[in-house]
């Protein structure tokens, strides 16, 4: 592939040009790398997401999450959990998350929000969460915003589930523009 720097520089397959932005839509984000993810298929770009447990996850402020270089301002992140909390996760997709010890919380916003196929059929799920730092009685809204992608299971075969190990989710977690250090 040849970079268009006016040089025509020759760039192998695995760089990325300068400037380039890694901004998938919802429906590749699950389609390309949750789906993969969830049935261990190779992961395109997988540099681009880490992978991180769900308690280490939930129990972190988001600013000790990520590294801040070149103006970053979205992250992603495949989020695991055993199977054993899958139920739980599930059913607690709407609950809010504590964060540490009363550091802060992560607070779902509305409903969830299907994501169809080509069909039409819901496959996938999407909801909207804010960080609020403080306790759950004394808190303070903060610019920190993540949309965690679920898998709903009848979107796979009954072969694929077995298959499935770990109940993974997709997090894009985004800060936003008044940052403040929170």
């Amino acid at each position: 592939m040849e970079a268009e720097h006016g040089q025509g520089a020759m760039m192998s397959s695995g760089q990325l040009p300068v400037g380039f932005r890694f901004m998938p839509t919802d429906k590749e984000l699950v389609t390309h790398y949750l789906m993969n993810k969830v049935f261990d298929r190779p992961v395109p770009a997988a540099e681009a997401i880490q992978d991180i447990d769900a308690t280490q996850f939930y129990s972190t402020h988001p600013k000790n999450l990520v590294t801040f270089s070149c103006g970053e301002r979205e992250w992603f992140f495949f989020i695991h959990e055993d199977d054993e909390n899958c139920s739980a996760s599930a059913q607690g997709r709407r609950n809010i998350r504590v964060v540490g010890n009363g550091v802060g919380f992560w607070k779902p916003n509305g409903s969830e929000n299907p994501i169809h196929n080509e069909d039409g059929n819901v496959y996938a799920s999407k909801i909207f969460l804010t960080y609020f730092s403080g306790s759950l009685r004394k808190a303070k809204k903060t610019h920190w915003k993540m949309v965690e992608y679920h898998l709903h299971s009848d979107s796979h075969t009954e072969e694929e589930y077995q298959v499935q190990r770990r109940e993974w989710v997709l997090g894009r977690l985004k800060r936003g523009n008044a940052y403040n250090g929170l």
